[in-house]
């Protein structure tokens, strides 16, 4: 396999920037929990806030990847 074809490089450059918006959206969520905490939201307020940035998260961790690689080829060329 070919770890610099187009495709792995968008590949990766996909992961890197879905783990740093996995990063900056789970701290966003831990944020909006404090705040709701500081302005006594309710608990179910709060689960839902938490499990909506959860799963934006982890879809942005999946996402990110493969358009990535198929955006790769576009960006970079074909080697």
């Amino acid at each position: 396999m070919d770890y610099t074809s187009p495709a792995i490089l968008g590949l990766y450059l996909g992961l890197a920037i879905g783990l740093l918006d996995y990063i900056v959206l789970t701290v966003m969520g831990q944020m909006m929990v404090k705040r709701g905490i500081e302005k006594n939201a309710k608990p179910e307020e709060m689960r839902q806030v938490t499990r909506f940035m959860r799963t934006l998260a982890l879809l942005s961790l999946i996402a990110f990847p493969i358009v990535g690689y198929f955006a790769g080829p576009y960006v970079f060329g074909t080697v």
